[in-house]
């Protein structure tokens, strides 16, 4: 089934609620045999990896892990910088509410309404309106209200307010909330909370969203994105004890070589020339990779925090950017940013899978042996049948055969082992060894997967045969629609084609 968007488009702005509720039967509640969910594993977000490497590695080192608020006041910041605080502002997202506006029901409006729900309780309605202006009802509930108290249809409900103009009129209200810009103007909380309640050193981290204001989103600059920050509270804890751990920290992470540099400009919540940019060694040159430094005395006496307190904080997209070796921040975060034509072979190799592959050991073991087998017996004249396996599966006997019977031929037709490459952009297939991406997959291996993994969901015999193959659905393999419009967009192949004439018996004891 696709959606005729054109067609849904113009029949939604000429009558919404009709539309809304027809195109309902759109999507059919029976059981679908054409659906297939398949997957074995899902594929892993690189921020999400990142993160949780990150987080692995940090409570490895003992740090303990910690929440910390995400909205703050205004005033929070002029309490961590300072005079700095009003460009620090400039950065930060504030928060705006919309008012609960007075929704009259003039004669007009009722009119209307009756037209779309008949005689309803006009009384009970003005009721609805009254408590949403006092605000005892959420505006996503407001919906739901109308449809239970007033007994109509949620098409009813909603077609009503439509009719109340007010609500599209209305404008924000800002407020002093602003979402947090920096980590570290959330840690103060924090830190304040536990002081003298836990044992020293207080070592936490914390990984979680930041919002700036940006003049542009480009290849290095999200207006959201994640922050590791770390924070070590001890009367003890100084500048170069603070060095020797973010070293430590890095090394695990898998760099081998640090350097530090203190800031010509220190932030006001810093303590005065104690706050150091720091650099790794990567592929040769040096990155700039965290922020680091003492928190200021006065910040930290804003807070009625007694205590040093040592902070270092990095961006999570930078450094997966590092470490995956990618360029444009968009693309290696959000989909709709990716650039198809920097796909590269390595790229499209790992893309190509099997559609169907065992789940369980024994089974992965009859695959096996059936690409064993082929190879030994390719040449055996027909009419020949050779078994590859015989074993016990779900406590059934099973033997599983390689057969031809058309007298004269051989067992495997001389494109079963062709091996896919990736080569240029081009997916190719060949028994030699040619220039491009190995992707570790031949023709038998993927039918032996496909013919393993019906064995796990069929229960009595069966055969199956590969003939001519002419693409790679033939043979149980495809790729994701990302490399097919990127093979189809700049003009390369799909090459998998060949006489592979291979029949897999079945018999159940």
């Amino acid at each position: 089934m696709q959606i005729d968007i054109k067609e849904t488009k113009k029949k939604a702005k000429k009558d919404f609620e009709k539309t809304w509720v027809e195109t309902s039967a759109l999507f059919s509640q029976k059981a679908d045999e054409k659906f297939v969910f398949n997957k074995k594993q899902g594929e892993e977000h690189i921020l999400g990896k990142t993160i949780n490497y990150l987080r692995k590695t940090l409570l490895e080192i003992g740090f303990d892990e910690a929440e910390n608020l995400t909205i703050i006041p205004e005033e929070d910041v002029f309490r961590e910088y300072g005079p700095e605080a009003a460009v620090i502002l400039d950065r930060a997202f504030y928060i705006a509410k919309l008012p609960r506006p007075e929704i009259g029901l003039s004669d007009e409006v009722i009119s209307k309404i009756k037209k779309i729900a008949g005689e309803i309780d006009i009384e009970k309605l003005k009721e609805i309106l009254r408590e949403y202006k006092k605000g005892s009802i959420e505006g996503d509930d407001f919906v739901e209200e109308l449809v239970v108290k007033l007994g109509i249809k949620t098409e009813e409900a909603t077609a009503i307010l439509d009719l109340f103009t007010q609500l599209k009129s209305l404008k924000p209200v800002p407020t002093n909330l602003t979402f947090r810009s920096h980590m570290t103007g959330t840690w103060y909380h924090t830190l304040a909370a536990m002081q003298d309640k836990v044992d020293f050193p207080v070592s936490l981290f914390s990984i979680g969203r930041r919002y700036r204001n940006e003049q542009k989103e480009d290849a290095g600059h999200l207006r959201v994105h994640n922050s590791a920050s770390i924070v070590i509270m001890d009367p003890n804890i100084n500048m170069i004890e603070g060095r020797r751990i973010v070293k430590k920290i890095f090394q695990k992470i898998g760099f081998k070589k640090t350097r530090f540099e203190v800031k010509k400009a220190t932030s006001k919540y810093y303590a005065a020339g104690l706050e150091d940019e720091v650099f790794v060694m990567h592929n040769g040159r040096w990155l700039e990779i965290a922020d680091m430094g003492m928190y200021s005395a006065i910040s930290l006496a804003n807070y009625n925090i007694k205590y040093p307190v040592f902070n270092v904080g990095f961006g999570v997209e930078r450094l997966a950017m590092v470490l995956e070796g990618h360029k444009d921040i968009r693309e290696m975060i959000y989909p709709q940013f990716y650039i198809e034509d920097k796909l590269n072979d390595a790229e499209l190799a790992k893309d190509i899978r099997c559609i169907e592959e065992p789940k369980t050991s024994e089974c992965m073991k009859i695959a096996d042996a059936i690409v064993e087998t082929a190879l030994k017996h390719k040449d055996n004249i027909a009419p020949t049948e050779v078994v590859a396996w015989k074993g016990t599966i779900k406590n059934k006997k099973i033997e599983v055969s390689l057969t031809e019977v058309e007298e004269g031929k051989k067992l495997i037709g001389p494109a079963a082992f062709n091996k896919i490459f990736v080569n240029d952009g081009n997916i190719i297939a060949s028994l030699d060894k040619v220039e491009g991406e190995k992707t570790g997959i031949s023709f038998i291996k993927a039918i032996a997967n496909k013919a393993a993994s019906e064995i796990e969901q069929q229960t009595g015999d069966f055969k199956t045969y590969t003939g001519i193959v002419r693409n790679l659905g033939n043979i149980n393999l495809k790729v994701s629609a990302k490399s097919m419009k990127y093979i189809g967009t700049n003009n390369k192949k799909i090459s998998i084609k060949g006489p592979v004439f291979v029949t897999i018996k079945i018999v159940r004891g």
